[in-house]
């Protein structure tokens, strides 16, 4: 990995834990937090991961809902970041 990937890695991880907690409305999204972001090395996709309190049920819930706000947050980062490029988000 690169300086700049992993600059761009922590700041993506960043600004998606700030956009998740402020600004996804969905009640399922509970106590989630954004533990790493990795991107590739062209900064197409990024894969984020996530560590999520609770039951398994409702662990499994939360996951499929982040995965379903992505988009959301991808044209959040889109507004808010100076990126050539916003990579597609995986959970």
């Amino acid at each position: 990995m690169s300086q700049r990937t992993d600059r761009v890695d922590q700041l993506l991880r960043e600004e998606i834990a700030r956009i998740v907690r402020e600004e996804v409305a969905d009640p399922r999204v509970g106590f989630a937090t954004i533990t790493n972001v990795e991107t590739t090395p062209d900064l197409r996709h990024a894969k984020v991961w996530v560590s999520v309190i609770g039951q398994p049920a409702e662990r499994h819930a939360t996951v499929a809902a982040l995965g379903r706000a992505m988009p959301f947050v991808r044209h959040e980062l889109g507004r808010t970041l100076r990126l050539k490029r916003i990579p597609d988000l995986h959970v």
